[in-house]
């Protein structure tokens, strides 16, 4: 698999995750969306055209008006983790083209969601 693949894998995760809380990320709450600001991949096995892939997706750190989602894919044959990572996201005004207060709406969803 090339590298390429991990991040296309974290945006199709991230997505399904976002969907399974009534988000997506062109709306997350009081007009926003969200944009990456980073992302992070730790490579920790090879991984070959044709195995079957899971992944787990979950609310990492918090710091002002970043967010971290983490995510972790597993290799559904022997349940190793193949590889991991972490995408910087913040909330942003696609009108007014700049970044914005985390929606309450949002973080409530959340924390429900993690027990926070």
């Amino acid at each position: 698999m090339g590298n390429d693949k991990s991040l296309a894998i974290f945006h199709d995760a991230r997505i399904a995750y976002l969907e399974s809380m009534g988000f997506t990320e062109h709306h997350i709450g009081n007009g926003l969306g969200m944009i990456m600001k980073y992302a992070h991949v730790d490579y920790l096995a090879e991984v070959f055209h044709g195995d079957e892939l899971q992944v787990k997706v979950s609310l990492g750190k918090r710091e002002g008006l970043l967010f971290d989602i983490d995510y972790e894919v597993i290799r559904k044959k022997d349940q190793k983790i193949v590889f991991k990572g972490i995408t910087g996201m913040l909330p942003f005004h696609y009108k007014r083209r700049k970044v914005a207060r985390i929606p309450q709406e949002f973080m409530e969803k959340i924390e429900e969601e993690y027990g926070h």
